[in-house]
């Protein structure tokens, strides 16, 4: 996704002319070429600023989906990034009213979706028509009508296609948390974390709790995002938000803290991603900043006690210092898509984990250090294997490395956005 300043310029007719010219000439093209229906995807965004990263947000969102749909069935794909608009060709091997019902379901079915236009071409090079008219962004009448009339006028297009775009964002960033949370809890092994193996080091959580605490935090994912869209300075309503879920969390878990940190760090990290998408900026600049607006914690949390102990800097020095192992979990989780456990033991090695320092103090931390850089300086086929034996030391031990488990968490967290942020750090 590219950046801000770059993907929100005005545009002129001349330019649109253009795209329009190049569009169908490629699409002329692929018809000689393949002798097969195409299945053209653009945004349909009024006024002169024709994409925007939150339109970018959605129109990726769309491609993601039309390429599960049609797995199979692709003889080519073709994709423009310009700054008229994104755009995507699909040749198919499917027939063209097929496709047609297809785009239509996306088009009707879709949050965004009155702001996707998708064309199917025949192999003719007819156009195909909609059965059904769209619908007004403004009125939610027959879209032809008010745009022959101009009944509305732009900004009030505009504004409602924002809303659009931004409710989009808000629900599309929190399921992407939610499903973040779940992925590290079923990540298996994990020393002295629940897992798809056990339940760690916990005799009081089990994986359907954690299942159930995410789904409990979506609305607070959402709420976060929807805060960094609107204001920079959204910290004191996020930590409202943040308290709110922490209550939610207890009253999902019978009292257990599933996801306190996550809900600290995730918040931080989602309202910064809202802010990218509307203002730009540094993710990570971002989360700092908030981070260090916000009222630090009473103390009385593990974390808490083991700064007080040991000096430990916590979940609030790594936010302040803008997600570092975060950050490393990440760039791992992207060089080896395959398998996260690189991540998890880089983060076991590296990390001052503070729920171990306060189960077992500086030896407890040492320990899981120095056995976790051993496994990682092995090879890599018997990482799961010494994962286990560890994991069953520390559950012997009564060690769990939660704070671990949070950036691995935020770490597939930052995987699964870096589309709206990784041109920010390169």
């Amino acid at each position: 996704m590219p950046s801000i300043e770059s993907s929100m310029r005005e545009i002129t007719l001349q330019e649109v002319l253009d795209a329009r010219d190049a569009r169908f000439q490629a699409q002329q093209r692929l018809l000689a070429e393949y002798h097969r229906p195409l299945l053209c995807f653009t945004m349909n965004i009024a006024g002169s600023i024709k994409r925007s990263p939150l339109s970018d947000l959605a129109f990726h969102a769309a491609e993601k989906a039309l390429d599960l749909h049609l797995a199979g069935q692709v003889l080519k794909k073709r994709k423009t990034d310009a700054a008229t608009g994104l755009e995507c060709i699909w040749v198919c091997d499917t027939a063209a009213p097929a496709l047609k019902e297809l785009a239509m379901t996306l088009e009707t079915s879709h949050p965004v979706g009155r702001l996707y236009d998708l064309d199917v071409i025949d192999i003719t090079g007819e156009k195909l028509s909609r059965p059904i008219p769209r619908t007004c962004l403004v009125c939610g009448g027959p879209a032809t009508p008010c745009a022959r009339s101009r009944a509305h006028g732009l900004p009030a297009i505009q504004a409602a296609t924002y809303a659009l775009l931004a409710e989009f964002a808000a629900v599309y960033l929190a399921e992407l948390a939610v499903s973040a949370l779940k992925e590290e809890v079923d990540i298996t092994p994990k020393p002295g974390l629940v897992d798809q193996r056990n339940n760690g080091a916990h005799q009081d959580m089990n994986r359907s709790m954690f299942y159930r605490s995410a789904d409990t935090l979506y609305s607070y994912f959402e709420k976060a995002v929807t805060l960094g869209l609107t204001s920079d300075n959204c910290m004191p309503l996020l930590q409202q938000a943040g308290l709110q879920a922490e209550q939610d969390m207890f009253a999902a878990t019978g009292g257990v803290n599933t996801h306190k940190g996550a809900i600290y760090a995730f918040g931080l990290v989602l309202a910064s991603l809202g802010g990218v998408l509307t203002r730009g900026g540094n993710l990570f600049d971002r989360a700092a900043a908030l981070a260090a607006a916000g009222i630090p914690p009473d103390g009385s949390t593990h974390g808490g006690k083991a700064k007080a102990r040991y000096g430990a800097s916590g979940a609030r020095g790594e936010a302040l210092a803008g997600f570092p192992a975060g950050k490393r979990a990440w760039g791992l989780l992207r060089q080896y898509p395959d398998t996260p456990l690189p991540a998890l033991l880089a983060l076991l090695s590296e990390t001052e984990d503070t729920n171990l320092l306060y189960r077992g103090g500086p030896e407890a931390l040492s320990f899981v250090q120095q056995e976790a850089a051993a496994i990682l300086a092995g090879p890599p086929e018997n990482y799961s294997s010494r994962l286990e034996a560890l994991d069953d030391q520390c559950i012997a031990r009564n060690l769990s490395p939660g704070g671990c488990a949070d950036l691995l968490a935020l770490g597939l967290l930052l995987r699964r956005t870096e589309s709206i942020w990784y041109h920010d750090t390169v």
